[in-house]
């Protein structure tokens, strides 16, 4: 189930990866049900990345290698 989150939360900022303004969305980076020693377990792993790359947000545009 995907964490209840206020609009005051979300981050905003910029693309590790490509640099473009963004806001942060939640993706869940778990590996889902899985079952240990007989108890079956769902695995979550809730971050906060960019919509466009799904990478780490950043609070100051990266510097860009020429």
């Amino acid at each position: 189930m995907r964490p209840r989150v206020d609009e005051d939360d979300v981050p905003y900022g910029y693309c590790s990866e490509c640099g473009e303004s963004c806001q942060g969305i939640l993706i869940d980076f778990g590996i889902g049900p899985y079952e240990l020693w007989g108890s079956k377990q769902v695995n979550q792993d809730w971050r906060w990345v960019s919509p466009c790359c799904e990478a780490e947000i950043l609070e100051y545009k990266p510097e860009t290698e020429e």
